[in-house]
């Protein structure tokens, strides 16, 4: 049985009158969902880019750093699945810190989510834009076009997909992630199966000596390790629009996790067996941009090849996709709650997705790339410094979750039988990890980002500034509007089919 949608009160802006709009619904199951999250992660795109960064990092040791990281995902993961069963409202990230810290530091975690997702679709458009320049002008010899021309295209064309249902954006990205993980997949096969090789490769399991592992970078690696499960969340931002979100979500945020360490372990332990650990690392610091595609004409054919250089703006498209999905449905939440203007939280009649919402992402990513066109920034370095600027403030927001998780249900004690190893241990562990990592990440913000001076202070600021923004906002709220800051999380509003709220409320903090 689909879960209730809840009605929420639009303004109209033809008449200032009030109506009701119907709340977000939808029957996708775990496999879509898991679909629909999967393409953020571009299985192609982070074997052939970032995966090499991990291995210059991480050194032979990365396979194992990506198992590790799943581990401490999986930790983080245990209680985030357990706190939706608990408190299934909607908003993710922004109603679970609201619902435990506070509707003050929730509406901050909410602006730093939104700020995260709009460098990230940053990140992915312009990086669509260089791509496919070099591919028009290096694969087909056609005429050559600036990027930007390529990523307003792009832009234009993933706002038509927001307008629509999610579902048909899951169908679409369902089939491109799958060609893209074929991709990987017939590599592995022919290193692990055939045992394609260059002169010094070999399969070992040197990744996982213990020389491999004590002489390793952890710090640096073990955090470009993390920013790979980048998005996973947005399972729970799509609750209003999944069949049985109780059972489904945590299918598929276990899910995804699982299947991001076991795929990026096997295919970054595939590379460095290609090559040879010593030889890998190499050029991993020397040639990271063609080292994949090196690696999969020699071991499988050039005619692979070319499919990967097509795969790879269609595995851009498909993240570009599901970053604009879940931005749009925090601006939605936020727009519902009467944060952010009330026509924010409005569906379409029609298609029943978040409309306005998804129209002021585009606007958003629209005016946040047109300073970089006018400047004439070089793209090739912006899109690693937007993508590492939005990883970077992913890691506050696991932290800051991590914290939520321990403080709900140790308030909501004697009320649940969540056991103690995932209401405690477990996000006791990731918040100590994510910790750790975020400082690591600030310690090393130019590393991370690839950029350093004025643009790295007001890339780390437009992070820690959203953040402040929104508490800044909240008591504002609580001083002056009561009305709104007690909608703050979409606790109030969230019911259950049988009209009882979610969760018991915690107070107007």
């Amino acid at each position: 049985m689909n879960r209730k949608a809840t009605d929420v009160s639009v303004a109209s802006p033809e008449t200032g009158s009030t109506h009701k709009a119907v709340g977000l619904t939808g029957s996708m199951g775990t496999f879509r969902l898991f679909a629909l999250v999967m393409a953020f992660v571009s299985p192609l795109v982070t074997v052939a880019g970032w995966l090499v960064i991990l291995i210059a990092y991480g050194g032979p040791a990365a396979p194992a750093m990506m198992l590790v990281a799943a581990v401490l995902v999986t930790l983080f993961s245990l209680g985030f699945v357990a706190m939706g069963h608990h408190m299934p409202n909607p908003g993710a990230f922004y109603s679970y810190v609201a619902a435990s810290l506070g509707r003050v530091m929730g509406l901050g975690a909410g602006f730093v989510a939104i700020i995260v997702y709009v460098l990230l679709g940053l990140s992915s458009f312009i990086f669509f834009g260089v791509a496919a320049s070099n591919f028009v002008t290096g694969e087909l010899h056609g005429p050559h076009i600036s990027w930007y021309c390529y990523t307003l295209v792009l832009l234009a064309v993933v706002s038509v997909f927001g307008y629509l249902q999610v579902e048909v954006s899951a169908k679409v990205l369902l089939v491109a992630m799958a060609l893209e993980v074929v991709v990987v997949l017939i590599f592995d096969l022919a290193i692990f199966g055939g045992g394609r090789v260059a002169e010094k490769g070999g399969v070992s399991l040197e990744p996982f000596s213990w020389g491999s592992l004590t002489g390793a970078s952890w710090g640096l690696g073990l955090l470009f390790a993390i920013l790979f499960f980048n998005g996973f969340e947005g399972t729970a931002a799509f609750r209003e629009e999944i069949k049985n979100p109780a059972r489904t979500i945590g299918r598929a945020t276990l899910l995804v996790v699982a299947f991001v360490g076991i795929f990026y372990c096997i295919a970054s332990w595939a590379i460095i067996s290609y090559f040879g650990a010593d030889k890998a690392v190499e050029l991993a610091t020397s040639d990271p941009v063609s080292m994949f595609s090196t690696a999969l004409g020699a071991s499988v054919g050039t005619w692979l090849v070319d499919v990967a250089n097509v795969l790879l703006l269609s595995s851009i498209f498909a993240a570009s996709v599901s970053i604009y999905s879940i931005l749009a449905r925090y601006i939605y939440s936020l727009g519902v709650d009467r944060v952010l203007p009330r026509q924010l939280g409005a569906v379409h009649p029609k298609h029943n997705s978040p409309h306005n919402a998804a129209f002021a992402a585009g606007g958003l990513f629209l005016v946040g790339v047109l300073p970089f066109v006018v400047a004439g920034t070089d793209p090739a370095l912006l899109y690693g410094q937007l993508g590492g600027t939005g990883g970077y403030g992913y890691l506050l927001l696991f932290a800051l979750v991590s914290l939520a998780v321990i403080v709900y249900f140790w308030r909501q004690r004697g009320s649940h039988s969540v056991s103690l190893w995932v209401s405690v241990v477990a996000p006791g562990v990731s918040l100590v990890a994510m910790s750790v990592l975020l400082i690591v990440g600030i310690v090393n913000f130019s590393t991370l980002t690839g950029g350093s001076g004025v643009f790295a202070v007001i890339l780390q600021a437009a992070v820690w500034g959203s953040g402040l923004m929104g508490i800044a906002l909240g008591l504002f709220y609580r001083s002056k509007r009561p009305d709104i800051f007690a909608r703050i999380g979409r606790r109030n509003l969230s019911k259950t089919a049988s009209g009882s709220t979610d969760a018991p409320p915690v107070g107007l903090r």
